[in-house]
């Protein structure tokens, strides 16, 4: 069972290899940091990266170009045959994002303190209008129970194959939640919902 296990891990290895190589040479990603020290405090890890969604690619791009990360993906999703093989052997977190369930924060808590990054797409589905909705708290109660800096991301949502202006991910200075978040209210965290999606929206 254990040699078949590791010939999935292996083969999805190698197909997240492939799937990466086709992402980039089609849409020539960059990343744009807004500073050398934001650069460095990433590449440490241990924060919590949030981004505007706006198409399926997202998760995987983000995946792709932060190497030490961890992605919280939709539980619907992750179930997904071709989904289920992708993510084998990978660091993935599967959320139901229409449930109550917050115990993936345990998980997700876990890997920060091991010096990985999570990637979290607040919106909880992709944008149908280009215009972002608002953030659900997940992640700011993330970032509160465990004490990480948040990291805002911009998308500016250019997925053209090979023709046309590559795709960018602008990269902000980690933030420190208010210290108003002690007590985990729901206004609390909602606010910062709120902040974050504001921030992500002035770096368009």
């Amino acid at each position: 069972m254990k040699i078949k296990e590791s010939l999935v891990s292996c083969s999805a290895a190698l197909g997240r290899g492939l799937l990466y190589g086709y992402m980039y040479i089609m849409f020539r990603p960059k990343l744009c940091y807004e500073s050398r020290k934001a650069k460095e405090e990433i590449k440490n890890g241990g924060v919590v990266l949030v981004g505007n969604h706006v198409g399926h690619n997202d998760g995987q791009m983000f995946y792709m170009l932060f190497r030490n990360s961890v992605l919280i993906i939709a539980k619907d999703w992750a179930d997904k045959k071709i989904l289920r093989w992708i993510t084998s052997g990978g660091k993935f977190i599967p959320v139901d994002r229409f449930g109550t369930d917050i115990t993936w924060i345990r998980g997700a808590t876990e890997h920060l303190k091991q010096g990985n990054n999570i990637i979290i797409f607040p919106e909880g589905h992709t944008s149908k209008t280009g215009v972002m909705d608002e953030f659900k708290p997940g992640f700011a109660m993330l970032a509160a129970m465990s004490g990480a800096k948040v990291v805002p991301v911009y998308n500016d949502g250019e997925y053209h194959k090979l023709f046309g202006r590559r795709l960018k991910l602008y990269v902000g200075e980690p933030v420190e939640l208010t210290k108003e978040g002690k007590g985990l209210n729901a206004e609390y965290l909602a606010a910062e919902g709120a902040r974050f999606r504001s921030i992500i929206e002035g770096m368009h």
